[in-house]
């Protein structure tokens, strides 16, 4: 039988970084994720805990097939594992685990500077689940694919409310005036944990920070446009 996660999407998932063999921000992938699995009513094993997490993930890293197995991306998917058609007969869930190789030159591939454009084809809707890291990803999907025909890097997304709240792959941020601003979960965007730590770390450095609505018109004239995500951390964006 086809998995009810292929079919409807019913999934949740963390990208991670894995350095020097530790899981950058372990902490927090498994907090987001079990929060994000109460919202969507899926249960959780009794044994899954933040250790029983760690160990699978590295216990799949040492027996892949990685060249370099210090030094990987990890893809953490929770999946409802019941039958049924919308509704599933059961909320029980299950996991896979997908390891990736970095490129040798990851870290400059992601610091260099990418052009990005608008998409409009499709916006995204507001709500309880639009912060989440789920299954339900054509929008993010279609925009990349629309950024690679017409030239570009990266494509900025659009909410309900025709407000810019995220990139394809990564949260934003934009300078203006020595003031940093980035987009409120409110308008709908996922709540990345690379924007969890970026916040905290400018705060930390006492840098001024503020949670804005985003206009095409903010990041036209702002000093500086940003992205990050948990896999490739912060770069800048040229916004064509």
């Amino acid at each position: 039988m086809i998995k009810r996660a292929f079919v409807y999407g019913d999934l949740l998932f963390e990208s991670m970084l894995v350095l020097n063999n530790q899981i950058q921000q372990a902490n927090k992938h498994f907090e987001r994720l079990v929060k994000s699995a109460a919202i969507l009513k899926m249960i959780l094993p009794n044994s899954f805990n933040f250790e029983f997490f760690k160990t699978a993930i590295l216990n799949e890293i040492t027996t892949s097939q990685l060249i370099n197995k210090n030094d990987c991306r990890v893809r953490f998917i929770l999946h409802r594992n019941g039958t049924g058609f919308y509704l599933p007969n059961s909320n029980e869930t299950a996991f896979i685990i997908e390891t990736f190789e970095l490129p040798t030159n990851w870290k400059e591939i992601a610091e260099k500077p990418k052009k990005a454009g608008i998409y409009t084809f499709q916006s995204k809707a507001i709500g309880p689940i639009s912060n989440l890291k789920t299954g339900n990803a054509l929008i993010y999907v279609l925009a990349k694919i629309w950024a690679q025909e017409n030239g570009l890097d990266e494509a900025l997304i659009l909410n309900q409310n025709g407000n810019i709240i995220e990139a394809a792959s990564s949260n934003i941020y934009w300078k203006k005036n020595n003031v940093i601003y980035t987009v409120p979960l409110s308008e709908g965007c996922i709540a990345g944990i690379s924007r969890q730590v970026f916040i905290e770390k400018m705060k930390l450095e006492n840098i001024n920070i503020q949670e804005k609505i985003c206009t095409e018109t903010d990041l036209r004239h702002a000093d500086e446009i940003m992205m990050s995500n948990a896999s490739s951390g912060v770069c800048k964006i040229e916004l064509i």
